[in-house]
C-alpha cells in the first residue's frame, strides 16, 4: 500500500498503480475504497482491463451485480480469456436470478482450467438450484479431486445428498467434514439433521449441541434442536430453544409458527395465539401459521374460528393438507360429519401424495366409521413418531377406547 501511494505520489496519472492499490484494498476488505481505485484506473485508461477485472471483483463484494456483470463483460472484450473472470461474471448472474446465463460462464470457465475449483463450486450450486442433483453431486466430487482437504466441498456434497434423501451419504460426508475441521459448526448443523431425517434423534441433538458450542449465534441449529427436543416430548426444552432463535432472529415468522406449536402442545394456549398472530404479522400470506391458529381454535372449541382460518390456509394454498385436516376436525367438533369425512380424505390424499405421515386425519375418519381400533392405532404410531402430540392425541384415544367398551356385548 505504501508503495502505491508513493507510486501516485510520483505519477498521478498511472492507471496501473490505481489498479494495483485497488487490489490491495480489496485483500484488506475495503471494498469501496478498492471500487474507487479502479473508476480512477478505467478513466485514466479505458482499455485497462484489469480495472475492469477489479471493478466488477468490488461491485460483486458490494453487491452491485448487474455493475459487476458488464464490468467483467468490458473485461472479456478486452481480452481476459482467464477462467476466474467467467467463474465471477457466472456467479454474479447466479446472484440476480440468471441461473442458465451462469451456467454457461461456469462451463466456459471450467473449459479453460479444469482445475478452477470455485468454477465447479458454483456450477454446483446452479445445478442444485435447477434441481440436477447427480449434476451438482459430480461437480463437487470435482472439487474434492481438485482440493480434497477443502472441508467445503464434502459439505456441499452432502447437503445435496441429503435432498436426495441419501442421508447415509450425506452424513459421510459431513463426517469428512468435521474431520478437517473440527470447528466446521455448519458441517454439525447439517448432519444433525440428517440424523433427524433418519429418525437418530439423539444423535441429532448432539451435533446441534456441538454445532452452537461452536458457534452460539447459529439460529438454524437452535430452531433444528427446538424441533428435535419438540418431537421427543421436551416442550419446555423446545420452547427455550425458540426463545434463542428469535433473540437471534426476530423477523422469520417460522420460529413463531415453531414456537406457537410447542406452546399449544404444552397447554399454553394464549401463549400459542401470541405467537401465531406475531407469525402473521410478520408474513400475511402464510398459510401454515392461518393452519396453526385454525387448529389451536379447534383444541379451544372455537369451532367457527378454527373453519374460518383453515379457509383462509387453503384460499393461501390450495395443496395444503393440514388446512383440510384442521377444517374437518372442526367440522366434526360442530356434528357436519360429511364434511369431515370429505375435509379428512382430501388431508390424506395430499399428504400420500407428499410422502408425509397422514394418521392424524386416517385416524379421524377410522373414528367417524366407527372402527375405533384403527383410529387408535393409527394416533398411537403419532405418539410414537412424536411423543409431543401426546397432549392432543390421548383424549382422541381415549374416547376410541371408552367407544370400543361400549360395542362390546
Amino acid at each position: 500500500m505504501r508503495d502505491y501511494n508513493r507510486a501516485l505520489e510520483i505519477n498521478p496519472k498511472d492507471d496501473h498503480a490505481y489498479s494495483g492499490r485497488g487490489f490491495t484494498k480489496i485483500d484488506e476488505d475495503e471494498f469501496e475504497g478498492g471500487a474507487m481505485d479502479f473508476l480512477n484506473a478505467i478513466q485514466l485508461n479505458r482499455t485497462n482491463a484489469q480495472a475492469y477485472y477489479g471493478m466488477g471483483v468490488a461491485d460483486s463484494y458490494l453487491t452491485n451485480f448487474d455493475d459487476a456483470i458488464a464490468n467483467f463483460t468490458r473485461d472479456i472484450e478486452l481480452g481476459d480469456n482467464s477462467s476466474t473472470v467467467y467463474s465471477y461474471r457466472g456467479r454474479a448472474k447466479y446472484e440476480i436470478g440468471d441461473n442458465d446465463g451462469a451456467m454457461a460462464d461456469y462451463d466456459e470457465a471450467v473449459k479453460l482450467s479444469a482445475t478452477d475449483f470455485f468454477a465447479y463450486v458454483y456450477r454446483g450450486e446452479a445445478k442444485e438450484k435447477k434441481g440436477d442433483f447427480d449434476g451438482a453431486i459430480a461437480d463437487y466430487a470435482r472439487t474434492i479431486e481438485i482440493d480434497p482437504k477443502n472441508e467445503l466441498s464434502y459439505e456441499h456434497r452432502g447437503h445435496v445428498e441429503q435432498k436426495k434423501g441419501d442421508y447415509e451419504g450425506a452424513i459421510a460426508d459431513y463426517d469428512e467434514a468435521i474431520e478437517l475441521n473440527p470447528l466446521d459448526n455448519v458441517a454439525y448443523e447439517y448432519r444433525g439433521l440428517a440424523k433427524y431425517k433418519r429418525g437418530d434423534i439423539n444423535g441429532a441433538l448432539a451435533d446441534y449441541d456441538k454445532a452452537i458450542e461452536v458457534e452460539p449465534k447459529n439460529y438454524a441449529a437452535f430452531v433444528n434442536r427446538g424441533l428435535a427436543r419438540s418431537k421427543m416430548g421436551d416442550l419446555e426444552g423446545a420452547i427455550n430453544d425458540y426463545d434463542q432463535a428469535i433473540e437471534i432472529n426476530p423477523k422469520d415468522n417460522a420460529v413463531y409458527d415453531n414456537r406457537s406449536m410447542a406452546k399449544e402442545r404444552n397447554g399454553d394456549l394464549s401463549g400459542a395465539i401470541i405467537d401465531i398472530n406475531k407469525s402473521i404479522e410478520l408474513n400475511p400470506t402464510n398459510s401454515t401459521a392461518y393452519n396453526i391458529r385454525g387448529w389451536i381454535e379447534f383444541v379451544k372449541n372455537d369451532f367457527d374460528s378454527s373453519i374460518a382460518d383453515a379457509n383462509h390456509a387453503i384460499q393461501l394454498d390450495p395443496q395444503n393438507g393440514d388446512a383440510y385436516g384442521t377444517r374437518g376436525w372442526a367440522r366434526y367438533g360442530k356434528g357436519d360429519v360429511s364434511g369431515a369425512v370429505e375435509d379428512c380424505k382430501i388431508a390424506v390424499k395430499f399428504h400420500q401424495l407428499n410422502s408425509v405421515e397422514y394418521f392424524y386425519d386416517q385416524g379421524m375418519l377410522d373414528f367417524i366409521a366407527e372402527d375405533y381400533g384403527e383410529a387408535i392405532s393409527d394416533w398411537s404410531k403419532i405418539i410414537q413418531q412424536d411423543a409431543a402430540s401426546k397432549s392432543e392425541l390421548q383424549p382422541w384415544i381415549d374416547k376410541a377406547q371408552a367407544k370400543l367398551q361400549e360395542k362390546k356385548p
